[in-house]
Order: structure tokens, then sequence, then C-alpha cells
């Protein structure tokens, strides 16, 4: 399948590692098909790219590489739209925002992205958990800076995961 988008251009991705979500993230919730794209290959940074928006794209990480205790609990409403049966099947990735400049990179700890890894079905919760943050500051853990890794453009090499 072959997926338009404004920063990438054009991308051939496997229809079968499409990421299909019942409702989408909030203020997008009509768009419901999404590939990830990883933004390079030694970066925590991916892109949640709309599969049929072209300028839609969400930066995502893994919370677990940079909150060692980050841990949620899916409500079983939640976990029953995601038809999860094992918790290790849960792919947790949260919306990372960069503003200004690349000065300051945030996390949106409160409302993590779930996906279903094997059946790859995808939703927003939101935590009903006050330890976490909209606006949490990531925190980097290498010698290398995280501003700098996440405004470098991205090699679409790694076209979904």
């Amino acid at each position: 399948m072959k997926v338009v988008t404004t920063r990438f251009g054009v991308l051939e991705i496997d229809d079968s590692s499409v990421i299909r979500m019942s409702r989408g993230p909030l203020g997008f919730e009509d768009q419901t098909d999404y590939c990830l794209i990883q933004h390079r290959p030694d970066t925590s940074f991916r892109w949640l790219q709309s599969i049929d928006e072209p300028s839609l794209a969400f930066v995502v990480a893994d919370p677990s590489e940079f909150f060692a205790d980050y841990d949620i609990e899916v409500p079983d409403s939640e976990t029953g739209i995601l038809r999860l049966k094992n918790p290790d099947d849960a792919l947790v990735l949260t919306i990372v925002t960069i503003s200004d400049g690349g000065s300051r990179i945030t996390a949106n700890l409160a409302a993590p992205i779930v996906i279903n890894s094997r059946e790859l079905i995808g939703l927003q919760v939101i935590l009903q958990d006050n330890r976490y943050s909209v606006e949490q500051p990531l925190v980097v853990n290498r010698d290398r800076s995280t501003a700098d890794e996440a405004r470098q453009d991205p090699k679409p090499a790694a076209r979904a995961a």
C-alpha cells in the first residue's frame, strides 16, 4: 500500500502493518488508520503517521525508555476494545511535543497510545491516574541531547513497525 505523507513523501507499507484505532487520538477522532515510522535507527522516537491524512503525524516514544517507573493500568472496557489477552502484547507509546525551538520536549503520560501488537488495534487511553501529566518533560538518559535527536529529519528507511 502506498501512503502519501507531507514529511516523508510517498511510502510503501505492508497492508498488514496498518494500526487500526476504533477512534483516533484526541482532536483527530475521525483519523483511525496509522502506521509507525522509525525516526532513525539510533533514536527512541517514531512517527505515528495517518494513512489517510498526509499532514497528520505524531512524534511518539516508548515511555519506559525515559521513565523507568511508568506503569499504567488499562481499564477493562478499553482492554476489551483492544482485544488484549496478554499485557505483554501491549505496545505503549506517548505522544511527544517539541516546542520552544526544540528546547522543551514533553510527553503526554496521561493519555498514552496503547496498541495490541498482535492484532494492530490501537486506542488512546485517558488514564484516571493523577501521577501522570500531559506535559511531562523528557529525561535524557544518554550522552546525546534528546532535543537534537528529535529535531533532526527522519530517515524513513524503516517504513513501518
